[in-house]
This record gives structure tokens, C-alpha cells and sequence, in this order.
């Protein structure tokens, strides 16, 4: 049988399962927050696995893999902040996050700092998370026309229909539960195609003796293209930047209990280590057995197609796949509510449940029209597309989420400096190139927590109710 029918019968066979499984699911959904936060209860098994599959999109897999295999071992420090988010989550920021009773990130901000400021943010989130959905919409068009012969346009429809159907059946719960299979998929698909390079070149340490014969600073921590100060930078483009991405925020919002939201955060870093170990595997010793592809994001298809069986390859081709919808599915959510919820009901403050829940499903298709159609116009690798959308969401509101529910002096005035801040450093460094091969990321954070503090210090402390609201354990110990 031809290989690529094998890779398109397994693919449409893994959406179906999951689309149905989702329609089952979305038989819950009865109202607004049923549909935005899973009526807030969601589980651990769920958390983790909406949280991973979220975290592991388009640029984690198509992307990751080929920086990897340009770039050798010091490229995974790109990687590394994901273990940084989850781990500073679990230990402090999840379960204060959850406390605060928020449905979305807007919503927290305007809890948090005043409501001034809710309104710019839900308009950056709703450009940023378009964006990100681009990215999703390339990683799927680079894997669909490895295996079927359609044009751009014909990718980018089918992709539509899929994301769409995904998002708008059921909202968070059914996104959650399709998400976590999603999750199982990936990691079995990445260490399929790990143990199969690895018997082929003859094992971990055959693998890095001949990488290290090709360039030996592929096989070091640093390298003359990713020195301490870039691979920081990374660090702090996913560490912290993504407390600023409400994809992933809103995914502690609907837990079932702070500590649920809290203890989640450490199984997805088991379920991450289990992801980038083999992925890193993948890329660096794609290198060796298929050396001199020189796109980025062409690499993961071409290994696919021409190291691994059919079966192996459709396997792959189903967790990259499961990955897409993952992410794009958040996205979507995402966006339709921050729309809804942020922009539309503040808007029209009498809004019904059921009209708002109309409105939302209505924005998600319209949302994934305008992620579709800005496909045309982006040229970079997905990883850098995502990159610079967290970055400038990051930028703004990272440090605001992160500091706002551990540092009682932060204020209104403070947050609303930080804001403009922390974006207007990573708009400058992006213009001037990111000097030094350092991301947006580290300077843009830097300047927003720095101004964060001292604005909030030279000016009135924020109101008792909100210093009680999210610090009662204080208030009640004075």
C-alpha cells in the first residue's frame, strides 16, 4: 500500500475517535462557564494533560525537532523554560492563581489592579493568540502536504474545519479530555521514532560521538550561536513569558481545587521530560542519518518519511497531528473567550449567559478565519512565531500574574507602567534585531519587574479590599 494513504487513513481514523469523543464529552456543556472553564472541574489527569498538550504545539515538535538538528544540544535550552513554568506553578503560582477565583486572565488583572487595565490586555491577547494560531495552521499545512498533494489553500480549509469543530462542540472540558489523549499519543509517537534512530546509529553514546566529529560544539552546553546569554534568554521566553500566555493560565483557572491546579503542574513535568528527551534524540540524530536538510521546520517530515515504516511514520504523523489540534483547539477557546467574556460582555454589561455563549461560538469561527488568513503573510520558522507572540504577551503581563499574587505592595499604577514598559522594550529590542542573540524576552522582563517595584513604591498602595481579597491570610494575621 502506498505510504501516504497509510499516513491520511491513520491521521482522519485518529480525528474521528477524537471528534466524537469530544461531541460525547460536550453533552455537559449547558452554560457560559461550562464552556470557557469546564464549570471549574477539571481533575488532575485532565489539568496535566490540557496543560502538556497545550505547551506541546506545532513548534515543539516540527520546529523543536529541526532546531535541534541545526543547532545540536545547546538548542535545548529552548526548551528548558517549559520545565521552569511548571515547576515555579507547582511550588507557588498555581494554587494562588486558582484561589483568586478568575475565569480569565483579563478578568484577574481587573480583580488584581483595576479594570482600566483589563481592557488593553484582552485586546493584546486576542492579536497575540491570532497569531499563534497561524503558527498552528503552518505546522499543519508542512505536515499535510508531506503526505497529500493539495495546495496551501486547501490545507488551510480542512485545517479550519478541524480546529473549528474541535473548539466550538464543547469548549474547555471537551478540550481538556481530547487534549489528554492528545498528550498519551504524542509521547508514545516521539519515543517511537527515539528508540528506532537510536538502534539504527547504535546508541546514546555512538549518537554523540559522531555528532561531536561533525561539529564539537554541538555537543556541548553552549556553542558560538547559543552562548549563556541566549540560552537565558529561552529560558525566560517560556519560564516566565508563559504566566503572561493565557492559554496556560486559563488552564489553572479551571481546576477543580487549588491544590489540584497546583499538584497538576507537577505531573506535567513529568509528562514534559518524557517528551523533550526523545524529541532532542530525534533532532540530533536526524543529523546523522539524514544530514543536510537545511529548513527548519522541513526536517520533522522529511525524517518521518524516509526513516521510519509507514506505520511508524503514520504514528508520527498522528501525534504532530494531535499536537496541532491541541493547541489550536486552546487557542481558539482562548481567544472566543477573552472576545466574549473580556471585550464583548464589558461592552454590553446585560448580556445574557446563553447570547454570550452564542457570541463565543460565533467568534471562534470567525477568530479561526483570521488565524488562517494571517498564514499568508508569516515567513519565519514556527518556533520563532510563537516565540514572539508569547514574548509580547509575556512583556506586558507576565510579571503583573506572577508578582500579583505573591507581593501585596503591587499597585494599580505600578501594573499599568509595567504594562506599557515591559512591551514597549520588547517592541525596541525587535526592532533592533535582538542584539547579541539575546530573545526579547529577557530584557523586555527585566525592565517590566524593575518597574513594576518602583512605581508601586513611590506611589498610594493598592485598596484594603483587594489586599484582602487575594492576601487573607495576612490581613487576618494582623
Amino acid at each position: 500500500m502506498n505510504p501516504n494513504v497509510i499516513y491520511l487513513t491513520v491521521v482522519i481514523l485518529f480525528m474521528v475517535a477524537l471528534l466524537v469523543i469530544g461531541m460525547l464529552i460536550s453533552r455537559g456543556v449547558k452554560n457560559q462557564k461550562d464552556w470557557m472553564v469546564a464549570g471549574k472541574s477539571l481533575g488532575m489527569l485532565p489539568m496535566a494533560g490540557t496543560y502538556f498538550a497545550t505547551i506541546v504545539s506545532a513548534a515543539s515538535i516540527v520546529s523543536y525537532m529541526g532546531y535541534y538538528y541545526l543547532k545540536g544540544w545547546p538548542g535545548v535550552w529552548n526548551c528548558a523554560g517549559t520545565f521552569l513554568t511548571s515547576f515555579l506553578a507547582c511550588l507557588w503560582f498555581a494554587k494562588r492563581l486558582r484561589k483568586a477565583g478568575c475565569d480569565t486572565l483579563p478578568e484577574y488583572i481587573a480583580s488584581r489592579y483595576g479594570k482600566q487595565l483589563a481592557m488593553p490586555a484582552s485586546v493584546l491577547i486576542l492579536v497575540c493568540t491570532i497569531a499563534l494560531l497561524a503558527a498552528q495552521v503552518t505546522g499543519g499545512i508542512v505536515v499535510l502536504q508531506s503526505f497529500v498533494d493539495w495546495n496551501n489553500v486547501t490545507c488551510c480549509i480542512v485545517l479550519l474545519v478541524v480546529f473549528l469543530a474541535f473548539t466550538a462542540m464543547g469548549g474547555m472540558k471537551a478540550v481538556a479530555w481530547t487534549d489528554t489523549i492528545c498528550s498519551f499519543v504524542i509521547i508514545i509517537g516521539v519515543w517511537v521514532m527515539a528508540v528506532e534512530f537510536l538502534g539504527e546509529i547504535g546508541g546514546f553514546t555512538a549518537m554523540n560521538e559522531q555528532v561531536a566529529a561533525i561539529n564539537p560544539g554541538f555537543v556541548q552546553a553552549f556553542s558560538v550561536e547559543i552562548p549563556p546569554l541566549t540560552a537565558l534568554s529561552w529560558v525566560v521566553t517560556w519560564g516566565i513569558c508563559n504566566f503572561g500566555a493565557p492559554q496556560f493560565i486559563a488552564r489553572f483557572f479551571s481546576a477543580e481545587s487549588p491544590e489540584i491546579a497546583s499538584r497538576s503542574q507537577g505531573l506535567t513535568g513529568i509528562g514534559l521530560l518524557l517528551f523533550y528527551i526523545p524529541l532532542s534524540i530525534i533532532g540530533i540524530g536526524g543529523m546523522l542519518l539524514v544530514p543536510g536538510i537545511e529548513n527548519q521546520d522541513q526536517v520533522f517530515t522529511t525524517l518521518v518519511t524516509t526513516k521510519l515504516s509507514p506505520i511508524m511514520g503514520a504514528v508520527l504523523f498522528a501525534a504532530v497531528v494531535a499536537a496541532i489540534i491541541s493547541t489550536a483547539d486552546s487557542l481558539l477557546l482562548l481567544a472566543a473567550s477573552t472576545f466574549s467574556n473580556d471585550i464583548y460582555a464589558k461592552l454590553k454589561p446585560n448580556v445574557s449567559d446563553t447570547q454570550l455563549l452564542k457570541v463565543s461560538r460565533i467568534a471562534t469561527v470567525v477568530i479561526g478565519i483570521g488565524g488562517v488568513s494571517l498564514t499568508f503573510f508569516l515567513n519565519e520558522a514556527i518556533q520563532f512565531i510563537q516565540a514572539r507572540a508569547v514574548t509580547l504577551m509575556g512583556a506586558a503581563m507576565a510579571i503583573l500574574t506572577m508578582v500579583g499574587v505573591v507581593w501585596k505592595g503591587a499597585n494599580r499604577t505600578g501594573a499599568a507602567a509595567s504594562m506599557i514598559a515591559g512591551f514597549a522594550t520588547a517592541c525596541i529590542w525587535y526592532a533592533l534585531g535582538q542584539p547579541g542573540g539575546v530573545m526579547a524576552a529577557l530584557p523586555a522582563v527585566i525592565v517590566a519587574l524593575v518597574v513594576l517595584v518602583v512605581v508601586s513604591k513611590v506611589t498610594a498602595p493598592p485598596p484594603a479590599e483587594v489586599v484582602e481579597k487575594f492576601f487573607p491570610e495576612e490581613v487576618k494575621g494582623k
